[in-house]
């Protein structure tokens, strides 16, 4: 991921005055937070929904406990946000956290990406292209520590998966049909961004995960070489990321 040319304002949601698990909720800000920052993004923490998200390129809502379930409210502004244009991420979590989990769901659901329900699923996953790369993942694996999961990845692409089920699911520009311009991603697993559990596994997937949310929003304007084809090599590896680029150059 190339630094400087997807760099963004990036709001990053975290719930710390109501979480269920103080230090989990600081590992993860703490390591998303040098992650999109080591990408060049200005990145803003928070404590619960603001008002308005104008400014933000992307918004990451890393709350998990079932305290921080999305109100209808919170939905509607999640919409509109993602209508507009927006990139977004959503963290969920295992059984134990299905207020949280059912949120997210019914957000997916409004948003126009497909019926998807939540189960159980194997701890251990592929990671599927394009979110493998450009950080290699050894094996192309990644192991959870005690995930929720999705029995579909409706509209979208299983970000990691096995047998048929998955813990993460990508909506690219497009898989919306009534947020067609957003980008919504979600993982049903907190652990993997703490920074320490699953290494160097997690972190890779992470980063590539940041990417694609930036590629998706924030398409890099032309720059000189030998970036450009670095920035064009990225966005080969998936088929919405080429779509977008082809349709902007029409």
């Amino acid at each position: 991921m190339s630094n400087s040319a997807l760099a963004g304002q990036i709001l990053i949601i975290n719930g710390s005055s109501n979480t269920s698990e103080t230090g989990t909720t600081a590992d993860i800000t703490t390591n998303l937070n040098n992650v999109l920052t080591a990408a060049g993004n200005t990145v803003t923490v928070v404590d619960g929904v603001p008002v308005s998200f104008t400014g933000y390129s992307q918004i990451w809502d890393i709350r998990f406990s079932n305290s921080g379930a999305l109100t209808s409210g919170e939905q509607s502004q999640y919409l509109s946000y993602l209508q507009g244009g927006g990139g977004m991420f959503l963290m969920g979590e295992n059984v134990g956290f299905m207020t949280r989990n059912s949120s997210i769901l019914a957000l997916i659901g409004a948003a126009g990406g497909g019926t998807i329900n939540y189960t159980d699923v194997n701890w251990t996953q592929t990671v599927n292209a394009p979110f493998n790369a450009p950080n290699a993942i050894p094996g192309d694996v990644v192991n959870y520590a005690a995930p929720g999961g999705l029995d579909s990845a409706g509209n979208g692409a299983f970000i990691t998966s096995s047998g048929g089920t998955g813990t993460g699911v990508a909506f690219g520009v497009g898989d919306l049909t009534n947020a067609a311009s957003g980008a919504l991603t979600t993982i049903f697993d907190v652990n993997f961004m703490q920074g320490f559990v699953d290494q160097p596994n997690s972190q890779q997937l992470l980063r590539n995960l940041a990417g694609f949310v930036a590629d998706q929003v924030e398409p890099p304007a032309d720059v000189p070489e030998p970036a450009s084809l670095a920035l064009l090599g990225l966005g080969a590896l998936g088929l919405r990321l080429s779509r977008r680029k082809a349709a902007a150059a029409a």
